[in-house]
């Protein structure tokens, strides 16, 4: 059963990320570099302590979006949101901060909530930017990624606190965002695109 939920979320993965990588290509979605960075970052850190720990089938999932990542972070190199903030550049010094502290941290679930943690931070810049114009990201992106996460947390063949919690914060920051950004598009936030996304 955790083989086929881990094949399952792999396919969501796949379906979310390729919304996201049209819209990009297509001028859309203007990919936050700094979230994105730290995100593939994250997943790559993620996946190996998750694999290390008994996570199976549901650590692929983390695997596909570290390689995601940093291609949406790439992408973002030209088709990204190019103003930075002090609060961007904030929240990427705090990560790299906070990623150090991980790595010298030994007890594992201080490490899956330092992960948690992150990953939140993470989302700062993309959350700023979109508070301006909701469309300029793809919510059904962040709904399915939600999803795929929930999947992932059910298709874990060793059910621990260090290999559950982040897929469950991650499930719900990312439903979160992704009914943020419904919300702001109904009260008219920025410009609707061509296409419903």
């Amino acid at each position: 059963m955790s083989l086929f939920l881990g094949i399952l979320s792999i396919l969501i993965a796949i379906t979310s990320y390729s919304f996201y990588f049209r819209n990009i290509l297509t001028h859309k979605t203007r990919p936050h570099g700094i979230t994105w960075l730290i995100w593939g970052t994250l997943s790559a850190l993620i996946f190996y302590q998750q694999a290390t720990h008994g996570g199976g089938a549901g650590a692929w999932v983390t695997l596909v979006a570290c390689f995601a990542n940093y291609l949406i972070f790439a992408l973002s190199l030209r088709y990204g949101e190019h103003s930075m903030t002090r609060l961007d550049y904030g929240c990427l010094v705090f990560s790299v901060v906070a990623l150090v502290l991980w790595g010298l941290n030994k007890d594992s679930n201080v490490s899956a909530i330092i992960a948690s943690i992150v990953f939140i931070i993470a989302l700062i810049p993309t959350w700023r930017k979109s508070l301006a114009n909701a469309y300029e990201e793809t919510a059904v992106t962040y709904a399915l990624n939600g999803l795929k996460f929930l999947i992932a947390f059910f298709a874990l063949s060793s059910i621990s606190f260090m290999t559950a919690f982040y897929p469950f914060v991650i499930f719900a920051a990312n439903g979160i965002f992704a009914t943020f950004l419904i919300m702001r598009r109904r009260s008219g936030q920025g410009i609707m695109p061509l296409t419903v996304r």
